[in-house]
């Protein structure tokens, strides 16, 4: 039985760690707050989840809303962001030209674009996939730079006696090092998509979680507002499930040091 423990205490202590929030979540809703109003409990949340799901299947389309723009947006982000960290580190001529404008955008506020984006795009999917990737770029490519910046420069003296060409130096030692780094950067970069896509569906959406997750502050509508934050969390959660396995096929030597 302890061996069993032993073996699973990662995945229980996970559980427990929920059932624990969950159980403060239920008793702050039903004990101190008492007043549905303000506060819902779980069980609440679960119930008018699955009407939603099951029974009048509104969540679908908002779910499918949200899902889509957010793919298209960190994708888009994904294939600027590597390349374009890559080059400034192995160019400081793109460096120096890059830096100006990344530090700039990277420190705006995201939902001041938002407006602008909606006026030169208008209010389709296309602005919000910009607003999207505004926040998703910049993890991305600052972590593909320093990923490519702090490889061992033992490993790449070596590769150099060997009389490695720079695309075999680049695909069997600068890539392979920096993986870990790109992988961070999306971990980084999937939360920030996730808040974009609730700002760009605050401005002119007319469905999508981030649309009905305002609709219901304006209506005040909790239960909704809930099933709306709680879907976020589960996309939210999904997505770093999908990149930790990313990492374990990717990365296969970490885990091989690390046990």
């Amino acid at each position: 039985m302890l061996e069993l423990y032993k073996k699973n205490s990662p995945a229980i202590h996970k559980l427990l760690s929920i059932m624990c929030g969950l159980a403060v979540w239920h008793v702050l809703a039903t004990v101190i707050v008492a007043d549905s109003s303000f506060l819902v409990s779980p069980l609440a949340v679960a119930a008018k989840s699955y009407e939603m799901l099951f029974q009048t299947a509104e969540l679908y389309p908002h779910l499918l809303a949200s899902s889509s723009i957010f793919f298209y947006g960190y994708l888009l982000s994904i294939a600027a962001g590597v390349p374009l960290g890559f080059l400034m580190a192995l160019s400081p001529a793109v460096r120096d030209y890059v830096h100006p404008w990344m530090t700039t955008l990277y420190t705006t506020p995201r939902i001041a674009f938002a407006p602008v984006l909606l006026l030169w795009l208008g209010i389709g999917a296309g602005a919000k996939v910009a607003i999207v990737f505004l926040g998703c770029v910049f993890p991305i490519l600052i972590n593909s730079y320093y990923g490519m910046r702090v490889v061992n420069r033992e490993f790449v003296e070596l590769a150099r006696s060997f009389r490695l060409t720079r695309l075999a130096l680049f695909w069997k030692i600068l890539l392979p090092a920096s993986v870990p780094f790109i992988l961070s950067g999306l971990r980084l970069a999937l939360g920030r998509g996730l808040t974009g896509v609730a700002i760009a569906e605050w401005f002119g959406a007319t469905e999508g979680l981030g649309y009905l997750i305002f609709f219901a502050g304006q209506t005040l509508n909790v239960p909704v507002l809930f099933v709306g934050v709680t879907a976020f969390a589960l996309l939210g959660i999904l997505g770093f499930e999908i990149l930790r396995k990313v990492e374990e096929i990717a990365t296969p030597w970490r885990k091989k040091l690390q046990t």
